[in-house]
C-alpha cells in the first residue's frame, strides 16, 4: 500500500510543482501568469497526461486513506497524525476541486482560468468559505511534505529533520499568504468578467 502511495506521489508532486509555479508567477503580473498557463496546459491537458495525473490522484486518495486509518488506529506519534490529517484534507480538496472544475469546464463551457477562483474569493459571502478552503489546501501540501521530510531524516539526523519540518511549514505559510493576497486582488489588479460571478449562486 505504501509503495503504491509513493509511486503515485511522484506524478502528483510533478503536477503540483507545475500548478503552483503557474499560480505563483501571477505575482509577477497577470500577463506572466496567463502566458505560463497557456504553455503548461499544453502539457497537463494532453489527454494522456491528464488521465495519468487523475489516476495518480485517485491512487493517492485511496492508498492515503488506508494509511491514514492505520495511523489513527495505531495512535502513532504527533508527526504521523499531522501527516495523516493534512493528507486527508488534500484528498478532500482534490475531490471537490476536480469535481467543480469538471462541472464548470464541461457542463457550463466556461474556461477554468484564474478568474474562476478569483470570482469566488472576491464575492461577499462565498469568500468566507472559499478563502480558508483554498488556503488550507495550499498549506496542507507543505505540511504534508514537511512531515515526509521529517520521516526520511529522523532516524539519521533528527535535528535536521525537525529543521526541515519547521522550514517547510514556514515556507508553506508564506506561500499561502502570497497566493491568497494574489487571488483577492491585493497584489495585482484583477478585473473579473461578469460570467464568472454568475457561477456562484447567491447563497449568502
Amino acid at each position: 500500500m505504501e509503495s503504491l502511495h509513493k509511486v503515485s506521489a511522484g506524478f502528483v508532486f510533478a503536477f503540483l510543482c507545475l500548478h503552483m509555479a503557474n499560480h505563483l508567477l501571477g505575482l509577477q503580473g497577470l500577463e506572466t501568469h496567463v502566458t505560463f498557463m497557456a504553455v503548461a496546459r499544453m502539457v497537463y491537458r494532453h489527454p494522456v497526461v491528464e488521465m495519468v495525473v487523475l489516476l495518480a490522484f485517485l491512487m493517492q486518495i485511496l492508498t492515503g486513506w488506508a494509511l491514514a486509518r492505520e495511523i489513527w488506529a495505531k495512535k502513532k506519534d504527533f508527526i504521523h497524525q499531522l501527516q495523516a490529517a493534512s493528507g486527508v484534507y488534500i484528498a478532500f480538496f482534490a475531490l471537490t476541486h476536480v469535481a467543480f472544475i469538471f462541472y464548470v469546464r464541461q457542463l457550463m463551457a466556461v474556461d477554468t482560468d484564474i478568474y474562476l477562483i478569483v470570482a469566488g474569493l472576491m464575492q461577499t459571502g462565498w469568500m468566507y468559505a472559499l478563502i480558508p478552503y483554498y488556503a488550507l489546501a495550499v498549506f496542507a501540501v507543505f505540511v504534508h511534505m514537511g512531515c515526509i521530510l521529517f520521516d526520511i531524516f529522523k532516524k539519521t539526523v533528527r535535528p535536521v529533520s525537525w529543521g526541515l519540518l519547521v522550514v517547510t511549514v514556514g515556507i508553506g505559510g508564506y506561500v499561502t499568504y502570497l497566493m491568497m493576497m494574489f487571488y483577492t486582488g491585493h497584489t495585482v489588479a484583477l478585473h473579473v468578467p461578469p460570467q464568472y460571478f454568475d457561477i456562484y449562486p447567491l447563497f449568502f
